[in-house]
């Protein structure tokens, strides 16, 4: 067995032993939860987190990349094979080579997952629990189906009528490129409203430039009407709308970046969806800084010259601090207060100055 086949082997070992062991450990807390709940059923709780499992791997995976670095660097001291690995003539520029490749493969598992998977998952809950969404969603209004579809529209379908729109700007309480089509109790299509923008204003919502067909399902002519400021009555509210959106955690990163991209020709502030674009990339790649920061104790071979104890206390106290900043630098940049790549890269950054500030000052080593 090569060297480099022994130092991938213990770390990918100790990365799955971790990951398996977080792993049980959130789906028995978020169980243990469910099961609480007086609405669902215990089948639907097992279901629903199977469905969203994959969402809690942006924080299990890089944890699980720091304590297969840690462990596996510990157990090669332990048993002084890390130190006649190198006595050998084997670099520590080559030993951080291999870590390096085992985190790329995670990270770009993670990414794959939270790009793909996960969207994909979210997007069949109801197909697997019946009005999953509602149930654990806690949609106010029942029966409000929506979905996404490659125009980067968003469609429901409410009691009398099928809605879409382009998007909608939580801080105006305004829809944009709007489509209502109105249905007759024979489910035939008696009138086709649009509108450029629809707001709401007190308890109403007026439309700008709007233009409504109507006798769709007579046998005579459509009558055309065109209005502005014209009142529309709809049963949604914004509160609503801001539900419907949560369908945009359904599209994958590629049909995330065109929503994306078609908002912000819109004139629509984007702050929140590119931090939940730019978040996959941030995470995918933390799982490599991670892997390599928890690896500096190759520095100090001798299982004599350092304490795992204090260098498990000093990673997870890093890892606390970077949950705890990244989190709140998330916040930040969803809220506009802070660029979204400042938001989702500003604490990974930091955490790439140390590692290059220790491989700097151990660079004899090297």
């Amino acid at each position: 067995m090569s060297l480099r086949n022994l130092i991938l082997k213990e770390w990918f070992r100790f990365f799955i032993g971790a990951f398996l062991a977080l792993t049980l450990l959130i789906t028995v807390a978020e169980l243990i939860s469910g099961f609480l709940r007086s609405n669902v059923t215990a089948t639907e709780v097992v279901l629903n987190h199977i469905v969203e499992i994959t969402n809690k791997f942006k924080l299990i995976t890089p944890v699980s990349c720091l304590m297969a670095s840690l462990f596996a660097i510990n157990k090669l001291k332990n048993r002084n094979e890390l130190t006649a690995i190198f006595a050998a003539g084997y670099s520590r520029k080559r030993f951080f080579k291999d870590i390096l490749i085992g985190a790329m493969i995670i990270s770009c598992a993670q990414f794959f997952i939270s790009g793909f998977l996960e969207p994909y998952t979210k997007s069949k809950k109801d197909f697997f629990i019946e009005d999953g969404q509602s149930k654990f969603k806690n949609l106010k209004s029942e029966g409000l189906m929506a979905s996404t579809i490659e125009s980067g529209r968003l469609w429901f379908k409410s009691q009398r009528y099928f809605f879409s729109f382009s998007s909608f700007d939580k801080k105006l309480d305004q829809l944009n490129d709007v489509a209502i089509f109105f249905i007759n109790s024979d489910n035939l299509l008696s009138k086709k409203i649009t509108a450029k923008t629809l707001r709401y204003i007190g308890d109403a919502w007026i439309g700008r430039d709007v233009v409504e067909i109507d006798r769709l399902a007579e046998k005579v002519f459509p009558a055309i009407s065109r209005s502005n400021d014209y009142p529309i009555a709809i049963l949604e509210t914004p509160a609503d709308f801001k539900e419907i959106e949560a369908d945009i955690t359904t599209l994958n990163v590629f049909d995330l970046y065109k929503y994306i991209a078609k908002l912000d020709e819109s004139g629509i502030n984007v702050n929140e969806y590119s931090v939940m674009f730019l978040e996959k990339f941030s995470i995918s790649f933390i799982c490599i800084i991670f892997a390599l920061v928890a690896s500096i104790g190759a520095f100090r071979p001798n299982r004599r010259g350092s304490s795992f104890g204090k260098s498990l206390l000093v990673v997870f106290v890093f890892v606390i601090l970077y949950w705890l900043i990244n989190s709140y630098s998330i916040g930040l940049g969803q809220s506009g207060k802070i660029n979204p790549y400042l938001a989702c890269f500003g604490v990974p950054a930091l955490f790439t100055l140390f590692l290059f500030y220790q491989f700097f000052k151990n660079r004899k080593l090297t």
